[in-house]
């Protein structure tokens, strides 16, 4: 085993985070515009994949191309079917996807929805939303462990709290050459501070005292 088969097996997939299924989640060709939102306004998803005759995804509609055929058609056309409007052959995706994949297709696509298959069969719809959280879960788990780990490397004599002095803190470092700092409350590392983020917040209060100076030496 080596050891990208371990970090595969961390990574957050469209399986994990869908909710959707295929039942309900698909109309035909021939289904009116009207009750095809009707359909989305019973679902979490805002989108219907469109199936032709034999059963095969054909396209997409989204809650929004019904938003705009209104303002571009009016009401007539919600007695239209559905295959006027929708999006033909989008992008899809398996269950066995990355979140992070999926949200970048999705990103540069610019679009919400996308239909998931397993092979040939339709497993529903996954949103936007659902594979960020996805993705976000999994970062906030690895800075968990990030943290964890920086806190056993640095010995606690150099642990800080948020109240104690930044200057104080950053010479310590300094001194002791450490590239951070884990910041505890009651024993736990809540935080993670980096050698370059305390010189970005001292140099924006030595340039504040400087400004300070100068007005006054003018006033005077």
């Amino acid at each position: 085993m080596h050891v990208s088969q371990i970090i595969n097996n961390k990574i957050s997939r469209v399986r994990h985070v869908m909710e959707d299924t295929a039942e309900k989640s698909s109309v035909s060709l021939s289904t009116t515009i009207k009750d095809t939102l009707s359909l989305i306004a019973t679902r979490d998803n805002s989108a219907m994949a469109v199936m032709d005759e034999n059963d095969v995804m054909v396209g997409i509609v989204t809650e929004k191309d019904i938003i705009v055929a209104l303002e571009k058609n009016g009401s007539d056309i919600l007695l239209q079917p559905v295959e006027t409007i929708m999006t033909s052959n989008p992008v899809t995706t398996d269950p066995e996807a990355h979140c992070k994949d999926v949200l970048i297709k999705m990103i540069d696509g610019n679009f919400r929805n996308m239909p998931v298959f397993d092979g040939d069969t339709f497993g529903g719809i996954v949103q936007t939303l659902e594979v960020a959280e996805g993705k976000l879960s999994e970062v906030l788990e690895e800075n968990r462990k990030l943290r964890e780990l920086i806190g056993r490397l640095v010995p606690t004599a150099f642990y800080c709290t948020s109240t104690d002095d930044v200057e104080t803190v950053h010479d310590k470092m300094v001194k002791n050459n450490l590239p951070c700092v884990p910041v505890v409350n009651s024993n736990r590392v809540m935080d993670v501070i980096a050698d370059y983020e305390f010189l970005t917040l001292i140099g924006k209060d030595d340039l504040l005292r400087a400004n300070v100076q100068e007005a006054s030496s003018k006033k005077t």
